[in-house]
């Protein structure tokens, strides 16, 4: 028999669908994306591309919101699986703020993802401890 997630994680679950489609409109329909007014950032000659693909990414964070929210009220079967997609895309996230491709400033979301990683990585292991609680018992 499949058990049932915590509250705690459907909480969570859900929130990160709520932020996702947030921060995935503000990409997508604000005028500047959120790179200029938000993030501080100058867009410069690529204005253009930038706006392009903070769109796009707006897009993948709408989208991802709305398969959250799905899971957190209807398939909640899924909630373990989906934290763990979010688990792996916040460490990339790091890596790419980081590491990989720091921006010449500090923006919100780079903070947003440490913080991000740290909840949704100590709730998805708190699952995942439950989980194997529960089956040895």
């Amino acid at each position: 028999m499949t058990r049932s997630p915590s509250r705690l994680a459907v909480g969570v679950l859900a929130f990160l669908g709520i932020v996702n489609l947030v921060r995935g409109s503000i990409h997508l329909f604000a005028p500047d994306g959120g790179l200029t007014d938000i993030a501080g950032l100058d867009l410069g000659a690529a204005r253009g591309l930038a706006l392009f693909f903070i769109g796009a990414v707006g897009i993948g964070q709408i989208t991802l919101g709305g398969v959250d929210l799905l899971v957190a009220t209807r398939h909640r079967q899924m909630v373990l699986p989906l934290l763990l997609v979010h688990v792996g895309e916040l460490a990339l996230g790091l890596f790419l703020f980081f590491l990989w491709r720091p921006l010449p400033v500090a923006v919100p979301g780079q903070y947003g993802a440490a913080f991000s990683f740290a909840l949704v990585s100590g709730i998805t292991v708190r699952e995942l401890l439950r989980g194997r609680a529960n089956g040895a018992s």
